[in-house]
Formats: structure tokens, sequence, C-alpha cells
């Protein structure tokens, strides 16, 4: 390694908590010196210099999954030596939706990205990146034409997605026509759909047969850099092989999903996330993209978002945090009435998904109480939400009709013996014939419930008048709590990924604090900055898997030198 610089991520042993010590004098990420902290996640680690074995590669990929196969696939075709990278035993599971403007596949669906831009951004309080949008706007539909000219051979068909309420009833609703959901071999709108969630395993064997390489269970630990700090290789550790050097002739991507399974980096980032979600996906996002990143001399998106569900059901006993104790509750994304801890309503429950977790984040007890009657199903057909919330079924051809934790088709009767008779059993959910009993199944005392019963009753009148007055909900998506038998659920947040990231340029190259670009470099997928600093919208089904691989697909292009 003599004249390069080795820059990167922990030591094997101490990846989850950052252990490994920084130089004396050395400053972190943060630019701040403090001799006596204990090291973090932002410190620079030792450079590896034991290095077992060496490869040569045109690109180094790391992270095998949404962004990083569509990266490795893009960059094999163009003719190129690829290795991947990856921590864990086999790729990442697929996303069952992908988020895609203005394709040729779909010739009549046309959105205006200006308009989506602007109602994007108010979702993050105006300082998303408008640059990074208009780039996925105008190149994702071009990211999907490709996924579905490479792996139709294999049989992956693309369905595409474009219900959303009607203008008779919702003339304000906003769910732009842009998902299109793979499915291996057959599509049935109905559902079920068991070929669903394919498309990466297909797209791996396209990669493979391209004489394309992925290395298993050898998580990145180092960039490597040269004195003028271009990066040329990745330091990865594998068990079976010890210190693996891969250098990349043109270029290294990093895809490696965000920090979401990282404790350290939560609590300093995302704070809420640790102390009040009850259940989360993330296993191997550890920030390790991120961290290496940083420590090569990128800089932080200022934020610090999540994709956070509606989630997370809670019974009597459970607590917050790690280890997780929630259990997954599809329903709890449905526009049902909620109230506090107190029996009081709090809000316009028709919110995107870590929009309604923050409202009953913000409430006593952190979490919010979701209310229905016995006309439920009724009431999910007619609330018609979209994307992965929808309980019911779509009209034909428009939507995936599937459950998407099971893949078996909606129904009343899937919903009741999947969703609800289990927690029905363990308590989880509470059902009552009158008001006042479900209170006190709910553990409300004589104030709480006399609470409770006015917030009811006050939601009944606003129902029947037409117009909510107290919160602005929409009348479609309200219905009356009013027949017997009653249910509650304590619903609170479960973490999905972590979405903000690295600062980049709109060709996925991360920038320094001045403006200049790391060279030989790419941040994609969920260590990527620009989109998200503070909140996802939910009503763009599909976007995030979009934007990850319209992302990697640039960057793998950039990186060539191809068009």
């Amino acid at each position: 390694m003599a004249g390069l610089t080795a820059t990167g991520a922990l030591a094997a042993t101490g990846a989850l908590a950052g252990c490994a010590p920084s130089a004396s004098g050395e400053t972190g990420s943060t630019g701040k010196t403090d001799a006596g902290a204990s090291a973090s996640w932002r410190d620079k680690p030792e450079p590896i210099t034991d290095i077992a074995e060496t490869l040569e590669a045109d690109i180094v990929v790391v992270g095998a999954g949404n962004g990083g196969l569509v990266a490795a696939t893009t960059a094999a075709q163009e003719g190129a030596k690829v290795i991947v990278i990856e921590k864990g035993g086999d790729i990442a599971m697929a996303r069952e939706a992908i988020g895609a403007l203005n394709s040729n596949l779909e010739p009549d669906h046309y959105e205006d990205p200006a308009k989506l831009m602007n109602h994007a951004n108010m979702t993050q309080s105006g300082d998303a990146n408008m640059l990074m949008y208009k780039t996925w706007a105008e190149k994702s539909g071009e990211m999907i034409e490709w996924m579905k000219e490479t792996l139709e051979p294999k049989g992956m068909l693309f369905p595409f997605e474009w219900h959303c309420p009607s203008p008779d009833v919702a003339p304000e609703a906003y769910y732009p026509a842009m998902c299109y959901n793979p499915c291996l071999d057959e599509y049935n709108p109905d559902g079920p759909n068991y070929g669903a969630y394919m498309h990466l395993e297909m797209m791996r064997e396209v990669f493979m047969e391209l004489g394309g390489e992925i290395l298993f269970t050898s998580p990145a630990q180092q960039l490597v850099q040269d004195d003028a700090g271009k990066v040329t290789g990745v330091i990865a550790t594998s068990k079976d092989r010890g210190n693996i050097q891969v250098n990349a002739n043109k270029g290294v991507i990093i895809c490696t999903g965000g920090y979401g399974a990282n404790e350290e980096m939560l609590k300093d980032l995302c704070p809420v996330v640790s102390e009040y979600c009850v259940l989360g996906d993330s296993v191997t996002e550890e920030g390790d993209g991120i961290r290496m990143a940083l420590w090569a001399g990128a800089y932080l998106e200022q934020g610090g978002s999540c994709m956070i569900w509606n989630r997370g059901l809670m019974n009597d006993d459970t607590g917050f945090g790690r280890p997780w104790q929630g259990q997954i509750f599809l329903p709890g994304s449905q526009p049902f009435l909620h109230v506090n801890a107190n029996g009081e309503r709090f809000m316009n429950e028709d919110q995107c998904y870590p929009m309604s977790y923050s409202g009953g984040l913000n409430q006593p007890g952190h979490f919010s109480w979701e209310i229905w009657d016995a006309s439920y199903w009724d009431d999910i057909v007619q609330f018609d939400t979209c994307g992965c919330s929808r309980l019911a079924p779509a009209p034909s051809g428009t939507a995936f009709n599937a459950d998407v934790y099971d893949c078996e088709a909606m129904s009343k009767e899937h919903l009741d013996s999947f969703w609800f008779a289990p927690n029905l059993e363990s308590g989880a959910i509470k059902k009552a014939d009158t008001l006042e009993e479900l209170a006190s199944a709910m553990g409300f005392d004589a104030d709480k419930t006399a609470a409770f019963v006015a917030s009811v009753e006050r939601y009944n009148e606003l129902v029947a008048a037409g117009k909510d007055e107290d919160f602005g909900k929409e009348p479609f998506r309200m219905s009356a709590v009013d027949e017997p038998p009653y249910y509650a659920a304590r619903i609170a947040g479960e973490l999905l990924v972590t979405t903000h990231g690295v600062v980049t340029d709109t060709n996925s190259q991360p920038l320094r604090e001045d403006g200049t670009v790391i060279e030989n470099l790419y941040v994609c997928g969920n260590d990527q900055g620009g989109f998200y600093p503070h909140n996802y919208p939910s009503n763009f089904t599909g976007i995030n898997a979009g934007r990850v691989a319209t992302f990697a697909r640039i960057a793998a292009k950039h990186a060539l030198g191809a068009s």
C-alpha cells in the first residue's frame, strides 16, 4: 500500500459501535477534535495493512441489493469487469414497487415533474435537493425500460399501478401514476402474486452470466485512496480468505442501505427511532457505506430522516426500543379514528405513514389508539388507500392486489384470518360491545373514558356533517364509529430504513464541503442524500426503490463514461 492512504470503516470486530480509535489530533466528519471523547462511528480507523489477497476490477460495487445489483448489471452490460462486495450471505430482498415517471412503457400516463417535485418538497420543509428530484423524474423512465428489457427474457413482467382515489370524491388527492410491480412468469391483478419480489434474483442471473462476481459474507472495511484523494479500491474482510483488497480502475459504487441497524448512529442522528419505535426491519444496514464515504471526505446531509411505518402494534406490556417487542400490523396505515392515551382525538388521521407515526409520537405515551367498528371492511373500501397500505382490491389491472407481507389476495376473509384473529387472541386488539367497555379494555379510568366517548361522539358528528372542522380530514377518509362491536389497537412506529445520507451531485458522486467531487467514488440508495432530509412522501408509491435504481444506473454509466 505504499503511496496510498486507506480511509474507511471500522475493524470487523467493531463495526456496530465504531470502536476503532482516531489517530492523535485527527478530526472526525464534524470537524471537531475532542481528545477526551471515546471513539465513535464518526472516527476514522487506522489503515488495514495486512492484505491477504488482491483482486482487480473496473468497477467495485459495495452492496448486493436494490441499488447495487442495478449498478453492477449496468456496468457488466457495458463490458466492465465488476466485483460486488456483499456483507450478508445472499442478495438483499427486492422491493415489490418501483417508482418511475413517464416511461415509454406507459405512454398514456404522464405526470408533471414540476408538480411532483414541489409537492415532495413541501414534505421536506422546503430543503430537499430539487436537482436530485429532477434527475430522477427525467431518467427513471429510462431505468424501468432498461430493467424490463434486461429481465423480460428471464420471465419478469412489469405491470403498472396507476390507481388513485377518484377525483369525484377526492379532488385534491395526489397519487401520481408511477409504480411498476415486477412479477415472475405471470401477473394476477386480483392476487395472489407469488412471483413478486423476484426481479433481483433474475438480475443476479443476468449479472453472473455476464461474468460478474459477488463476494458474499465479505463486509467492506475501508476505501483506498491515493494521495490526491481519488478512490482506487475497497478492502473487505472474508472469514475464510482474510482481508481482500479489490482495486477499482474506474470507480467504487456504494449501496449499503443506510444505518437502520446501527444503534449508535440512530441515537446520534435519529434519536426518536431508538427511543420510540417498537419494531424494525434493518438487519445488516449498519451505516458502513455512509461512514466510509464520510471518512473519504464527503459530508452528511442535514436532517435525520427515516422511513417509519405507522404499523408497529403494541400489546399491553410492549416497550419501546431494542430489543424490538412490537408486531407488524398492516391495518395500522388505515385512516381510522385515532385517539391519544387520554382518549382525545389529536390529528387528521389521513397522513403519510411517517407523519401519522409522528403525530402519535408527540402525544402522551408516544403512541396512539386506532379505533374502528363493525363496518371496517366497508370503511376500508371507501378509504381507497393506495400503495402497500391498501387492504381492499383495487380495480383489476391498476394495482398490486396482494398483501405485501404474505402475497395472498386481499379480501375481508384474509384480513380477518391473517391480521385480526391472532391479535384478538393475543389481546393486542381490544374488542367490546360498547365504547365504555372498549375504554375499560384500553385501561382508561373514568375521566379518560369520558373523554374517549366524547371524542367518538364528536367524530361521528363531523362525519354526519360531511366536514372535519377540527382537523380537516377529507370526508371520503372518514367513517362513523357507531356500529358494535368496537375495536382498538395501540399503534407506534416500525422503522423500515433510514433515508438521508451523503450529499452527492446528480451523477451520484459524493461532494466535499467545498463542493468538489471525490473522484472515482459514487454513493447511491439509502446511503445517498437529497430526497428525504425529513420525511418520506409515501403517496408516491415506489419512489424509494425507483430513485435507488435510477441513481445506481446513473452512477455505473458515469463511472464508465457511457451515455
